[in-house]
């Protein structure tokens, strides 16, 4: 009995083992090689050029640069301008006789270009410098305006005038006219006497006797007034004469030239005051 158990517990377990295992796979089939195309025929293809080396850069730099001209409005030349180069490079010089300003061995790049003088209205200029090139800049200038007068000083109160010399008063006096001439009278052989017949303070009384002409007299800070006494004569202002006689009054303005003119053969005598100057002596 036991082994007939034991033969169909082997049987079964056989029979599940067939069960489970996968069946067998089925073989590939082997690969077919690609049908052959013919290649295309290759053709070289060209070597390509040289490169030219390129230029150091300090050959470069050497031929980099900026021609200026400057002129005037009119196309003048304009030289002593003095140009400040701001940039990659810092530069500066003055334009020559013929306005013009040669800059080398720049760096290339953009300047601020600074145009001063004392002529002329400062004016600035970006330009622009490429490597290799010299670029040729041309600049109208305006003149400058002429500098403003110098501030007016304060002009100092003038002095105050002095006050007029006013000598020391005189005597009152009243004297004979005829008497005074008798005792003063001119001489034959004498051309002139003048004498002196009161002073006080600015005015000057005279008794002037004259066998000749009286020279041109004028008197700037004075009135001048005649009386004839006795003769003839003519008084001469400005080409202009005037006859005179005994008992002929003349007066005469600060500033004016005059002449007194003898005529006849007495002397001509004139009593003679100036009012304005001061008196030498008081009298």
């Amino acid at each position: 009995m036991r082994t007939a158990l034991l033969f169909g517990w082997v049987m079964a377990a056989g029979t599940l083992a067939f069960a489970q295992a996968p069946p067998a796979a089925a073989p590939r089939p082997a690969p077919t090689a690609p049908p052959q195309t013919q290649a295309p025929p290759q053709t070289q293809a060209p070597a390509p050029a040289p490169r030219r080396p390129a230029a150091p850069a300090a050959t470069v730099a050497a031929r980099t640069g900026m021609a200026i001209m400057v002129t005037d409005p009119a196309g003048k030349p304009w030289g002593g301008v003095r140009v400040t180069i701001s940039g990659p490079s810092e530069r500066s010089g003055t334009t020559d006789s013929s306005g013009q300003l040669r800059v080398a061995g720049l760096q290339a790049g953009t300047y601020r270009l600074r145009f001063t003088s004392d002529e002329v209205v400062t004016f600035e200029r970006e330009v622009t410098v490429r490597a290799g090139q010299t670029g040729e800049i041309d600049v109208t200038l305006t003149a400058a305006p002429p500098p403003p007068p110098p501030p007016l000083q304060a002009l100092a109160p003038p002095a105050a005038p002095e006050p007029p010399k006013v000598c020391p008063k005189g005597m009152p006096l009243a004297t004979s006219i005829v008497d005074f001439l008798d005792r003063n009278l001119i001489r034959n052989n004498e051309p002139r006497r003048e004498t002196l017949v009161s002073c006080s303070g600015n005015t000057r009384t005279t008794l002037v006797q004259m066998t000749q002409n009286q020279a041109l007299r004028l008197y700037e800070n004075a009135e001048v007034t005649y009386y004839v006494v006795a003769g003839e004569g003519a008084l001469k202002v400005d080409e202009r004469e005037t006859g005179l006689a005994a008992g002929s009054f003349v007066s005469i303005p600060r500033g004016t030239g005059h002449e007194l003119l003898r005529r006849g053969r007495r002397p001509l005598i004139v009593i003679a005051q100036v009012s304005g100057e001061p008196c030498e002596e008081a009298k």
